[in-house]
């Protein structure tokens, strides 16, 4: 059964198993479908290991926990004289906060995160990375470790040492973001619905969490101190819904603020029937929020929100190369493009709905 080794641990920024921990497998639920493992350093669990080798549902996720045993090894005590004893099962330990560095590999996707500081240090999606099985996760583990050198695991290390903070934000920000160990990404936010809920300034709320508009820069560097006075000038992927998470909690660096040019048009589009409002059509983009009643409408409401930037490095580098979002509508996911009035094959349908809603 696959386990990361000691030194392989190093290159993560986790933990490495000692001779005086103790090992166990933990009683499993009945919908479980990985087998759990508990390091025990007395009667403290301080590592967890979940793993499944089921072809359908292959997973490795190691991750710290800071959670005590009662004597006899039976339950997991709580934290404070208001919570209750619990059966040491499987259930009931993955519901305890995780604490330190995380490695996980599930569904062909990997990331590297802390849980103290609630950032990703490394995210597959951005690298369109995805290993299909364990067996290619271990490679990928081996080609991570045969990169890291002293500059990687001081820089991991770190890293690991974050705390959490609530980082301020707002429109117009400029913000930067790792792409993966080398390159760095930049960004601006441009509209924070959240703010304009609490202000009371309608729009099409079909939005989860808290939505942010954004947009990222033409831009993948190994330079983690470029100025917002150059990116500026750059060209932008066509912009997201997003909640407001790795910006909150400071995952994405703000690096400063311009005002928002009032000609700005890289904002995403949402068309269609309102369901709370049968008979209502609705229009949102950036700030613009326009109805019609008793009309019918295409399905362009792009409801998606992601918790994490829709970028990935081989369309991003194809832009750039080109100088045109055109690689984009072509690269990206055909949910994604079908659903996004951008697209440049809905052109035709674009114009026929702002003329519909009295847009010039």
């Amino acid at each position: 059964m696959f386990e990361l080794t000691n030194e392989q641990r190093k290159c993560f920024a986790l933990p490495p198993v000692l001779d005086t921990w103790k090992k166990i497998e933990v009683k499993a639920g009945p919908y479980d479908q990985y087998t759990t493992y508990a390091f025990l350093e007395g009667e403290r669990i301080v590592k967890v290991i979940l793993i499944s080798e089921n072809p359908e549902q292959e997973l490795y996720h190691e991750y710290g926990v800071d959670q005590l045993l009662s004597l006899d090894g039976t339950k997991i005590l709580p934290k404070t004289d208001k919570g209750k004893p619990q059966n040491f099962t499987a259930p009931n330990l993955v519901k305890k906060t995780p604490v330190g560095m995380a490695l996980t590999y599930s569904r062909g996707y990997i990331s590297v995160v802390n849980n103290n500081a609630e950032q990703c240090y490394y995210r597959s999606s951005y690298n369109s990375v995805k290993p299909e099985n364990l067996h290619q996760f271990s490679a990928w583990v081996d080609k991570w470790c045969d990169k890291t050198g002293e500059k990687e695991l001081i820089e991991i290390n770190e890293f690991a040492n974050r705390t959490k903070i609530h980082q301020k934000f707002k429109e117009g920000d400029f913000f930067k973001f790792r792409i993966n160990r080398s390159l760095f990404g930049y960004g601006r936010i441009l509209v924070d619905y959240t703010k304009m809920r609490k202000e009371g300034i309608p729009f099409w709320d079909v939005f989860m969490g808290k939505p942010l508009c954004v947009a990222v820069y033409h831009i993948a560097t190994e330079d983690s101190n470029i100025a917002p006075e150059h990116l500026v000038h750059l060209q932008m992927l066509p912009s997201q819904m997003i909640m407001d998470n790795i910006f909150y909690y400071g995952e994405c660096e703000i690096i400063g603020n311009m005002p928002i040019d009032p000609d700005e048009d890289n904002y995403t589009i949402h068309y269609g029937i309102d369901m709370r409002k049968p008979n209502c059509v609705c229009y949102q983009s950036g700030k613009t929020f326009l109805t019609i009643e008793g009309e019918s409408a295409f399905d362009f409401s792009n409801k998606g929100i992601g918790w994490d930037l829709s970028v990935k490095l081989p369309i991003l580098l194809e832009c750039i190369r080109k100088k045109s979002n055109s690689p984009y509508w072509e690269m990206i996911n055909s949910y994604q493009a079908e659903q996004d009035l951008r697209n440049p094959k809905f052109k035709k349908e674009l114009k026929q709905i702002k003329k519909q809603m009295g847009i010039e």
